[in-house]
């Protein structure tokens, strides 16, 4: 029985126990009610959008706890009451702290990120790892392995929760042990927190939706969710759907497709983000990414406004009076990769705007909207269709039953050219002399 519950605009009710409680009162999960979900969409594009990562975490676990239920506890598995438990509670965990790691803006902080090796992580929870810098997702397991040596979390069920959510990371011995009982299990587990059908797309997308005040990201998630079960695939077990879910599914890809055009690559928030990294990356803002845990969590959105705010004082300081005043780059083309013809305009238009003297930037975006059909049927979150025949069922690859899936399996791959605004006027004075 959940000793707490909370309201939620989405879910309307999330009931969540006292342990849970305990992680969500710690500083370091309290900390995100101070990054905001989507950044400088709110600041200069949606001015609805005020949500927070902390409530988005929250709705995670709610929406990774019905996951498990539907697909894991009612799949008649040959696990112990106790064992259940055991893996929904780290299953939630998970839901609860995938995006704890996020630095202040999100991801625009990590163009600042130091090489992972810098970090003080506890290497033997990790399979193996390549020179890199560190992305958020890095900081996450940083933070979750110090609240293991806090012993608010076990370390053994610590390490757990990040091999759900970082894919370089090892279960420890004992989930190891559980889940080689069931083939297939270990796959279905992390593909609830982050696969195709996953809590964090699945609550992210009615949030983003419902706070920016746009209808892109609806879907409906009672009947998909309703749809899923586990059932027995060619290595073990996958994660099914039957075939009066499908649709669900498809609106829920519409949606994601729908929301990457139109508000997570939003023009002028990615005109704005650029503005950031660069006030970072030339230290017009004085922003540095520590390693120490205890450090990094000091660093919130309000810290970088500050920073900006103080900046654009100086009036050398191009971007951050740029962003304080809210003056927009302008976006001259969208040109999309999978075109020569646009690839070539896009080299004529840097050529032309270099001979000009006009300045440029450019936002490029590669974003597999899925990566089912694409020969990755290995991967955690594989979805299957059990599609019913006269003496029973099969289990199909969902991207060979949905046609409208097979048609938007492709990346999402174009580039958004820029000119400053200062510029803006004597480009399109000049290039109406030129041949395009």
């Amino acid at each position: 029985m959940a000793d707490f519950e909370l309201r939620d605009p989405i879910h309307h009710r999330i009931v969540f126990s006292g342990f849970e409680r305990s992680i969500i009162d710690h500083p370091f999960f309290q900390r995100l009610r101070f990054i905001s979900q989507l950044g400088f969409i709110q600041a200069y594009v949606y001015p609805g959008a005020v949500h927070d990562r902390f409530m988005h975490g929250i709705g995670a676990m709610h929406i990774a706890g019905r996951l498990f239920g539907r697909v894991v506890a009612g799949a008649g598995l040959s696990l112990s009451p106790q064992e259940l438990e055991a893996l929904r509670q780290r299953v939630r965990i998970a839901g609860l702290l995938h995006d704890i790691g996020h630095g202040p803006f999100s991801h625009a902080s990590e163009s600042v990120f130091p090489d992972l090796d810098h970090l003080p992580l506890e290497w033997n929870w990790w399979n193996a790892h390549s020179p890199r810098k560190a992305v958020h997702e890095d900081y996450s397991v940083l933070l979750i392995q110090t609240l293991a040596k806090e012993e608010v979390l076990d370390a053994d069920f610590a390490q757990d929760v990040c091999s759900l959510i970082h894919q370089e990371v090892k279960a420890s011995d004992y989930l190891e042990t559980l889940v080689k009982r069931i083939p297939g299990l270990k796959r279905v587990l992390k593909g609830l927190i982050s696969g195709e059908v996953d809590c964090d797309r699945m609550d992210y997308l009615l949030r983003d939706s419902y706070f920016c005040g746009v209808a892109y990201g609806q879907y409906d998630l009672d009947w998909l969710i309703s749809a899923m079960s586990a059932a027995p695939g060619p290595d073990g077990l996958v994660v099914a759907l039957s075939e009066n879910g499908v649709r669900a599914y498809e609106d829920l890809l519409l949606a994601r497709y729908h929301m990457i055009d139109q508000v997570y690559y939003h023009k002028t928030k990615a005109g704005f983000e650029h503005y950031l990294r660069e006030a970072i990356t030339t230290h017009e803002i004085p922003l540095s990414i520590p390693t120490d845990p205890y450090a990094y969590v000091q660093l919130r959105d309000g810290a970088v406004i500050e920073q900006m705010f103080e900046a654009a004082k100086n009036s050398n300081h191009y971007w951050s009076r740029h962003m304080v005043e809210r003056i927009p780059a302008r976006r001259v083309l969208r040109l999309h990769q999978t075109k020569p013809e646009e690839l070539k305009l896009l080299d004529q238009l840097k050529y032309f705007c270099t001979q000009q003297n006009i300045r440029f930037f450019t936002h490029t975006v590669s974003n597999e909207l899925t990566h089912f059909g694409q020969g990755e049927t290995d991967r955690a979150g594989m979805l299957y269709v059990a599609r019913k025949l006269v003496n029973g069922v099969e289990h199909v690859p969902v991207f060979k039953y949905s046609d409208l899936l097979q048609k938007y399996s492709e990346k999402l791959q174009f580039t958004d050219f820029f000119v400053l605004r200062e510029d803006a006027d004597r480009f399109d004075l000049v290039k109406k002399n030129v041949a395009w």
